[in-house]
């Protein structure tokens, strides 16, 4: 009762989110196919049963239809048409539905990560792709399970109507399952928290080896990373085994409950004696409804741990304080100035940084040098306000910040609708061409074509580098925050970059791991991973 009445609190917290238009509408439809379905589930049965056995001596409530269609044979074939239409429609109506959840819940994920939320970048793709999926998998079997539960009300009824011991052997079936279902539905669960936590530990790993594959192969340690991936995975496969091993048997344990305890009313009682046709085809649906309903708990408990990780990430709105991140355009000494900030990301409890007191000096050209995870992007972050500072204060005093990371942003389309990309300003051609002879890049026998179509597959890292370069002065940056920007690019390439920045007077913040790759670099900040993030050295 208390798990049910958690899931009942959850459903109402998420729905804000999940609903979707024509919400009633889509429901109504599948309640209505449901039935449909079950009625003429029992029709062709006591139909086929009456053909079989050469007659039909019923008198309930359906009496009068089936009397039609034994009457009107030649209507059989147009009512089992139905009976799949009904199916197949409300398949497809509950598919819909899911759907149009999962879409709901990406885009409101997507949005909390823009809307600076203190994601992690492995945190932010588990929640927005794998969470939304297992959610929306959720509200698809409730559904499923209510349409289970109207189905099986509809072939109990006709069975009581048959004869009312098979009513009082279905109510005791019921009342052994309850607890052996609740004892296997704990086990699944305690199993379902483990696939969690694997599951989002292994898209960790992913986003990991698949961002640092040239280092990988470069230092040959592809199979150290495969063989700890091929771990983690088989940590994942026997948690998830053993979860479907505890809720294969809650499968089975309807069929197997009921039909036990009708075996020993019919051994015990004159049951035996009505046993018709009818009565048995409708008893085999109800087991197979029965062990769709006990699946359709099962699921829903298992897919609640993650419903409850949705409403988690819902309700922990409040963490974050955007008055701590100041912008202003003034003359002030420093670009950017830390005050006691600390850090850490949502829904961790390791701090990266703890009363940080940092300076950037404006119109300077300063490195960030650090080992990996010491915080050097995660630094990048909280001075431009992709992240906000638990405690402390940021203070900008810039206008406009530009970014260039190791991978650029590059989709298929013109070379200057890349360019463009993100710029409200009034950019001309001219002054695009301009900044393309400034690089010596992407021309050609006939000239600069603006209009070429480029992709990441048609370009090299150098090219897709000096892109986003170009993209970001064109945009009239004065902070331009680099993260490994230059680890693709040759000696001279990079060289012409720097001399390129130097004369246009910005802010260049720049996080390396090796800083004696820059000439003319005016401070120097390394980030300590040792001594708690602190800043080990500022060489001015």
């Amino acid at each position: 009762m208390k798990l049910f009445k958690e899931i009942v609190k959850d459903v109402l917290y998420a729905s804000r989110i999940t609903s979707v238009g024509n919400k009633k509408l889509i429901l109504t439809t599948v309640v209505i196919l449901s039935q449909l379905t079950a009625f003429s589930d029992v029709a062709l049965i006591v139909i086929f049963a009456a053909i079989i056995s050469g007659g039909y001596e019923g008198d309930g409530l359906f009496t009068p239809v089936i009397e039609i269609f034994l009457d009107n044979l030649f209507l059989l074939p147009f009512l089992v048409v139905a009976r799949f239409l009904f199916t197949y429609i409300q398949t497809m109506t509950m598919k819909k539905l899911e759907m149009r959840v999962t879409r709901n819940i990406k885009v409101h994920l997507l949005r909390e990560v823009f809307e600076k939320r203190n994601y992690s970048v492995a945190d932010a793709y588990f929640y927005i792709n794998q969470l939304a999926g297992h959610v929306s998998f959720f509200y698809t079997n409730l559904v499923g399970f209510a349409n289970s539960i109207l189905q099986t009300i509809a072939y109990v009824a006709y069975l009581t109507f048959s004869d009312f011991n098979a009513f009082i052997a279905f109510g005791a079936g019921i009342i052994v399952l309850s607890y052996p279902v609740k004892l296997l539905i704990g086990r699944a669960r305690k199993y379902m928290h483990e696939i969690y936590i694997y599951s989002k530990y292994s898209a960790e790993e992913i986003q990991r080896i698949v961002e640092n594959m040239f280092l990988i192969k470069l230092l040959k340690k592809e199979e150290k990373e495969i063989e700890n991936f091929r771990n983690t995975l088989e940590e994942l496969n026997d948690s998830d085994y053993r979860n479907i091993k505890w809720t294969s048997l809650n499968g089975y344990l309807p069929s197997f409950a009921t039909m036990f305890i009708l075996s020993i009313i019919v051994s015990i009682s004159n049951l035996a004696e009505s046993l018709t046709l009818d009565f048995i085809g409708v008893t085999l649906k109800l087991f197979q409804v029965l062990g769709t309903v006990t699946n359709s708990v099962n699921k829903i408990v298992n897919s609640h741990v993650h419903l409850s990780k949705l409403t988690e990430l819902l309700k922990n709105r409040n963490e974050i304080n955007k008055e701590n991140f100041i912008m202003n355009i003034s003359e002030a000494e420093f670009a950017i100035e830390c005050q006691d900030i600390s850090f850490k990301y949502f829904n961790s409890e390791v701090y990266i940084f703890n009363n940080l007191t940092l300076n950037i000096a404006k119109n300077k050209h300063t490195i960030l040098t650090g080992a990996n995870g010491s915080g050097k992007s995660t630094l990048l972050g909280l001075l431009s306000g992709v992240y906000y500072s638990e405690s402390g204060k940021v203070i900008v005093n810039s206008k406009k910040f530009g970014y260039i990371g190791a991978t650029p942003l590059i989709f298929s389309a013109s070379l200057r609708e890349n360019l463009m990309y993100g710029n409200d300003e009034e950019v001309t051609d001219e002054m695009i061409l301009n900044e393309l002879r400034n690089f010596d890049t992407f021309k050609e026998e006939s000239g600069y074509d603006l209009d070429r179509v480029i992709d990441n597959k048609s370009l090299s890292s150098g090219q897709m580098q000096k892109i986003a370069f170009i993209r970001a002065l064109i945009s009239d940056v004065d902070i331009l925050l680099l993260d490994e920007s230059t680890a693709n690019l040759d000696d001279s390439s990079r060289d012409l970059i720097f001399d390129i920045l130097e004369k246009k007077q910005i802010t260049i913040i720049n996080s390396t791991h090796d800083a004696d790759q820059f000439k003319n670099v005016d401070h120097h900040i390394n980030i300590d991973i040792i001594e708690e993030n602190r800043i080990l050295e500022n060489k001015f």
